[in-house]
């Protein structure tokens, strides 16, 4: 199971993000949007939040759905590959939506972070794949010269 992570520390992996991430990064999006949603009705500036509400209320329930799955016990080591990607994708994308206001004093810059891997075992895996792409390329190369 996924030891609890203290609501100070930094958020690196995909194993990390928590529910009570998810909450606050929706309000703190919601309060941005909120200025556009009131514009007049039919122009391009409330269009646009409602379509970012949209998009924020589909990656939030996609969020909420995966990490229900991380809190079961034995879960975090035998959470199928596809609900990991699931869950570090919208997390991701959230966090896209957000990053434009890092410089806002209501930024959590700890936790509201973009993560590559789901864990540490995760990101060695994957760098070593890579590295042995590389090193074949490379041997690839050097046979053709």
């Amino acid at each position: 199971m996924n030891a609890p992570v203290p609501e100070a520390s930094q958020l690196i992996y995909g194993e990390d993000i928590r529910l009570n991430d998810v909450v606050k990064i929706n309000a703190f999006l919601a309060e941005r949007v909120s200025r556009s949603a009131k514009a007049e009705r039919g122009s391009d500036e409330r269009q646009v939040a409602r379509s970012l509400r949209a998009v924020q209320s589909h990656l939030v329930n996609e969020l909420e759905h995966g990490l229900q799955f991380t809190n079961l016990p034995k879960v975090s080591f035998d959470l199928p590959e596809g609900l990991q990607v699931q869950i570090r994708s919208a997390w991701n994308a959230l966090w896209a939506m957000s990053s434009p206001w890092q410089s806002h004093p209501k930024y959590d810059a700890q936790r509201w972070r973009h993560v590559k891997f789901w864990n540490a075992d995760d990101e060695v895996h994957r760098q070593a794949l890579l590295a042995e792409i590389f090193d074949r390329k490379e041997v690839d190369r050097r046979l053709s010269e």
